[in-house]
């Protein structure tokens, strides 16, 4: 059995499917390219570290667009189950089949870095199950050694989330640690505090990301 892997949690890139809160802040033909700058920026932080990857994509959309902003060795599995949870939960069930330890991430995150990773990863050494919150009360990445399915059973879209999330992991007696929080991107603004971070913070490696925010941000200003 292999050690470790990140299960990179995402919609395919696709006109009216992705970052739909954005709108009409931003264009459909924006918030597809925001998407895929987000999976991009993601995905090279991720690649680096050495880890294995398995990409658990939407029904919705082309593949060949995913397969075509990531690498050809990466093992891509199709989201299966009726809602949020029970998608997550069959991702981490079939990857545990093979991997000892398994961390799924979402793709809403341009600001994540490896360092969150590598905490998550350090933290189930000794933990049952590891948890990484966001800013608005949900989490970015769930990590654990065995399936816990009764944990994923919640209401999701909602600002208690992780604490919904954490309360069903201390009924199952599992033990459990919390990584860095991060920002995910949603709403407009989302949108505005990532512009304001990336402005006052050069070193952030997420160029794709960066790229884009300026070019609308600059477009922005021109309407002003």
């Amino acid at each position: 059995m292999k050690d470790k892997v990140i299960i990179f949690f995402t919609r395919i890139p696709t006109l009216g499917k992705n970052k739909t809160r954005l709108e009409p802040f931003l264009s459909k033909e924006l918030c597809v390219k925001l998407q895929t700058a987000f999976i991009k920026d993601i995905y090279n932080n991720i690649r680096s570290m050495g880890i294995d990857i398995i990409i658990n994509y939407s029904e919705h959309g082309d593949l060949e667009v995913l397969k075509s902003i990531t690498h050809k060795g990466i093992y891509f599995l199709k989201q299966e189950g009726k809602d949020l949870g029970e998608k997550m939960h069959n991702a981490i069930l079939f990857s545990l089949k093979e991997y000892r330890n398994v961390a799924l991430i979402g793709s809403d995150l341009p600001l994540l870095n490896k360092k969150d990773i590598e905490i998550a990863f350090s933290i189930l050494e000794t933990k049952d199950i590891v948890i990484s919150p966001t800013y608005d009360g949900g989490y970015y990445l769930i990590g654990m050694k065995e399936e816990n399915p009764d944990i994923f059973n919640i209401r999701y879209s909602t600002s208690s989330v992780f604490e919904e999330t954490i309360d069903k992991i201390k009924s199952t007696g599992r033990s459990y640690g919390k990584g860095n929080i991060q920002l995910d991107i949603d709403d407009k603004g989302d949108f505005l505090r990532l512009h304001k971070i990336l402005k006052e913070d050069e070193s952030i490696s997420c160029d794709n990301t960066r790229k884009l925010v300026k070019e609308v941000m600059g477009k922005c200003d021109k309407n002003e």
